[in-house]
């Protein structure tokens, strides 16, 4: 069994209220085919009905490089209403109450596909697939906005305000952890949102391409997995990451812990320290992973800390 369908095979499972059913993968991949193909089919009569109304973009977590049918189920059976396939066939549609969710089928298309998809339904988003680290590959890691709007992250969801008012976009859960990075399996939309926005999910790297979002190193599936880091010395985590195959790309100075307040409006991204200058007893406070394969970031200081992680810079 290929690695594609094995991921395939994960995300279902951890999805699914029959978990201990054992599917056989190559079953499983011609019945999504099926699907795909025979949604594909559905009569232009359908998307003119519905095209009055704006429909949401779930982009759920298609976490495979170069696969044209690639689809991960977030949702539980029963949840939403039937896929509805793009006319690009990049994107695939489905209600959900007064929302709909939408499914990345291709993560490689070209975004002039993902455009007439939505564009079919009337929505005007654009989607656009970045090389992610492991961890944030099919995964959702913003949103803004396109003109004329104001976006809040509130928790697990984004405050949308323009001239029409105030709408919540969803964020939802699902699919492996992104350690310390905030990351979603997609985003549900209100069929009502009439202001353009932008969505950035990640995707597999090519080969040879940096990631443009770099994801917690330590989280699942990233090159130093289960890791502990934090208040660790700086020679002791420079011998973890000897063990990995993994370098620093590069280090910053962390923020004055006290008195309270000195670290307020610092930015590590502005500290950047030579590594010969740093002791080895000096502590880690946090790792980032870095835009090349087997690199990383760290916040390092003088003192062990004991403020809340610092989400990136």
């Amino acid at each position: 069994m290929n690695n594609d369908l094995k991921q395939l095979r994960n995300m279902v499972g951890a999805h699914d209220p029959a978990r201990q059913v054992r599917a056989d993968p190559l079953v499983m991949s011609t019945a999504l085919k099926k699907i795909i193909d025979d949604t594909g089919r559905t009569p232009q009569a359908t998307i003119r009905r519905r095209s009055r109304r704006w429909l949401i973009a779930v982009p759920i977590a298609a976490a495979l490089t170069g696969a044209a049918l690639a689809l991960n189920v977030v949702v539980q059976p029963g949840e939403v209403g039937p896929l509805q396939v793009g006319p690009a066939k990049a994107l695939a549609f489905a209600e959900n109450g007064d929302h709909f969710d939408v499914r990345i089928l291709d993560p490689d298309a070209d975004p002039t596909r993902y455009r007439t998809d939505f564009a079919a339904y009337g929505m005007d988003v654009d989607l656009k697939m970045e090389p992610a680290s492991p961890s944030l590959v099919g995964k959702m890691i913003s949103i803004s906005s396109l003109k004329g709007m104001t976006i809040h992250h509130a928790g697990r969801s984004f405050e949308i305000k323009d001239e029409n008012g105030s709408t919540m976009v969803e964020g939802i859960d699902g699919g492996p952890d992104c350690g310390n990075m905030f990351c979603k399996a997609g985003v549900r939309i209100p069929a009502d949102l009439r202001s353009p926005i932008e969505i950035i999910f990640g995707r597999a790297a090519r080969p040879g391409e940096r990631y443009e979002l770099a994801g917690d190193p330590t989280a699942p599936g990233e090159v130093l997995e289960g890791l502990t880091l934090r208040n660790r010395t700086v020679a002791e985590v420079g011998l973890l990451l000897r063990q990995r195959h993994t370098t620093v790309q590069e280090y910053y100075h962390d923020a004055p812990e006290s008195p309270p307040g000195a670290g307020r409006g610092w930015q590590p991204s502005e500290h950047v320290l030579q590594p010969e200058s740093i002791p080895g007893t000096w502590y880690v406070h946090e790792a980032f992973g870095g835009h090349d394969r087997n690199t990383v970031r760290l916040l390092v200081a003088p003192w062990p800390t004991s403020v809340r992680p610092y989400k990136g810079p």
